[in-house]
């Protein structure tokens, strides 16, 4: 994570920030990213997920929205570059309303990640993007059956054909519906 986009969701600001980021790499929580001025990351997975999970379920969503809208404001002139990211965190704001965002976020992902022949991320972001719609209060079927079968289409692109058989029974099931 960059300390621009931490800047401006933090409540932390200035050097007050900057001496809490330093504490934080001193207690080996984070690591300043190689060559990459004022960009972070965590020092482990498990770290980052035990410090989300003292989060409450509600402040986390919140968090995520605002991150997510802070990176399209700081990323505006090159959003495609920041997809999987967007997605993300939209994805995991999607419980506080905005499902057609993290949809929209996770789908680009994915034919970004498709067009850059990144099989293996595509589908992840292709599931994000049906997770969330599947959970919305109203499902648009023509959606899902859209993303199914774009899903098909990079599982099959990926060699990943028993995935690929068993998301195409899910896609004709749904074109049955429709």
């Amino acid at each position: 994570f960059g300390l621009d986009a931490l800047d401006r969701v933090s409540d932390v600001k200035g050097d007050r920030l900057l001496e809490a980021l330093d504490e934080a790499v001193a207690a080996r929580v984070l690591n300043e990213v190689p060559r990459a001025v004022g960009r972070y990351s965590f020092s482990h997975a498990l770290m980052r997920e035990t410090l989300c999970e003292e989060l409450t379920t509600t402040r986390r969503v919140r968090l995520h929205r605002q991150i997510g809208e802070v990176l399209e404001t700081i990323h505006s002139e090159n959003l495609e570059s920041h997809l999987p990211e967007l997605a993300y965190h939209f994805v995991e704001a999607a419980p506080g309303g905005d499902a057609g965002k993290a949809i929209e976020y996770a789908t680009r992902a994915a034919e970004r990640a498709a067009s850059l022949l990144a099989y293996e991320e595509a589908p992840r972001h292709y599931e994000m993007a049906l997770q969330v719609l599947e959970t919305s209060d109203k499902p648009n079927e023509a959606q899902r059956c859209d993303l199914l079968l774009a899903l098909v289409d990079v599982l099959w692109s990926a060699g990943d054909e028993d995935r690929a058989k068993n998301t195409s029974l899910r896609a004709v099931s749904s074109a049955r519906t429709l």
